[in-house]
């Protein structure tokens, strides 16, 4: 191997410019050469895991609400009404006039399947629009984390001149332990392919959260600031949905704005 792998994470999605500039100071990457794994638990990497697992075409990840209705007003004109579904939150509530929220039991395969998602959430889909400079860009959450994993280790194997960064969602712009504990789960699993990856101050620090968060990833959940939130607005089968560990093997993959399964 060249150079050991750079692994760096963000917190939330205004600390990824900063990632980036540590990425180029560290090793003089560009953004074209870093994988990129966008987590956001609680709940739209794992709303995205489950949505096409149950056979969704595609899902357009939206910065905004007003992005994600104009673009679904497009989408309808070219391939019809009945094609097209409009899904998302506010601060963990539908949006008034959108099909559907951001909950991962409510996308069935019988209203999924074969149709197109238009997606815009608090957190991450700004976390998508963040990052969609870097090269390669997955999103993971507990219940696809060893596939994501395995899949990410791969190409870093394949090119260890590249770098790795972790994009939590976070909370608002700011931390949040479910996204944090994700991303230490998955270095941990990373760290058994590659040869002395290189971590940054917060690639350690995430390890450390994810080895006391693991222990039980449920009651984690539910004492997060968010999953208090979500579980006041009556979401409890989400939060529990969420704490799955390895549930399925779908890697969703971003490209040219669309996520796909890779």
């Amino acid at each position: 191997m060249s150079k050991n792998t750079w692994c760096d994470v963000a917190f939330s999605h205004p600390e990824i410019p900063v990632r980036l500039k540590d990425a180029q100071r560290a090793c003089g990457e560009n953004e074209r050469n870093i994988v990129c794994v966008v987590i956001d638990v609680l709940r739209a990497t794992t709303n995205i895991a489950a949505i096409l697992e149950n056979g969704c075409s595609a899902i357009y990840p939206c910065a905004s609400p007003e992005i994600a209705f104009e673009l679904a007003q497009k989408l309808r004109l070219r391939h019809g009404s009945e094609k097209i579904i409009l899904g998302g939150e506010q601060d963990g509530k539908p949006i008034e006039g959108f099909d559907g929220g951001n909950s991962p039991l409510e996308y069935t395969r019988r209203r999924i399947s074969g149709k197109t998602l238009i997606l815009s959430t608090s957190n991450g889909t700004k976390t998508l629009s963040a990052v969609q400079r870097c090269g390669e860009i997955f999103t993971a959450a507990f219940v696809n984390m060893t596939a994501t994993a395995e899949r990410v280790a791969s190409i870093l194997q394949e090119n260890p001149k590249q770098s790795l960064l972790i994009a939590c969602s976070g909370r608002e712009g700011a931390y949040c332990e479910e996204d944090t504990a994700a991303a230490g789960m998955l270095l941990r699993i990373l760290s058994g392919h590659l040869e002395k990856p290189a971590f940054s101050d917060t690639a350690r620090a995430v390890l450390h959260v994810a080895n006391g968060a693991e222990k039980n990833l449920e009651k984690m959940l539910f004492q997060s600031w968010w999953g208090r939130h979500l579980s006041s607005l009556g979401l409890d089968e989400d939060i529990s949905f969420c704490a799955q560990k390895d549930i399925t093997r779908v890697v969703p993959k971003l490209d040219a704005g669309i996520i796909k399964i890779s």
